[in-house]
């Protein structure tokens, strides 16, 4: 009885907590390359390469949607199944070498903001990955699910990024 007690205190106290806490998450990463913009702009503009260096899968699209017709600029995108989550996304900016834009719609119904910029330092580019956005379902869970995600996705981020940079780096010495 007293186990039980201290599961319902426990359980309460979470989620008496969990109304105070943000919904929101943004993860932010950056690295440094030894390659031009234009190097590391061929491999994240395309679709197809990104199965090259990213940790995300590409997947199927779920029953009732159509892939991407494009396959690089604006309203190009991808399916994809990760350690994050499932879903797809799709460019909606393109500022050319200096970077893009895109919006994630997870399959749990959430939908985040991305955008990807490069700087140019003369031999060596910084690339800079910000993305954000809010977790909404189930309303008492939704602050630890936003923690848990940002975690996982900062994760994925620097994987992505040092696979990118291995990528790009290994073509720019060919």
């Amino acid at each position: 009885m007293n186990t039980l007690k201290l599961l319902i205190i426990a359980a309460a106290i979470l989620a008496i907590v969990g109304i105070f806490l943000p919904r929101d998450y943004r993860v932010s990463r950056e690295l440094i390359m030894r390659a031009p913009v234009m190097t590391i702009q061929q491999h994240v503009a395309d679709m197809n390469n990104w199965t090259k260096w990213t940790v995300w899968k590409e997947a199927p699209p779920p029953p009732g949607k159509q892939p991407a017709q494009m396959e690089s600029g604006i309203g190009s995108g991808l399916y994809f199944s990760g350690n994050a989550g499932r879903g797809w996304f799709v460019i909606t900016g393109d500022s050319g070498v200096d970077g893009f834009e895109y919006v994630v719609f997870s399959s749990d119904g959430d939908k985040s903001k991305a955008n990807v910029t490069f700087t140019d330092l003369g031999a060596e580019t910084k690339v800079k990955w910000i993305l954000a956005g809010s977790v909404t379902k189930p309303p008492i869970l939704a602050p630890y699910l936003a923690m848990s995600k940002a975690f996982f996705l900062g994760s994925s981020l620097n994987q992505n990024l040092k696979n990118l940079k291995n990528l790009v780096e290994q073509e720019d010495r060919k």
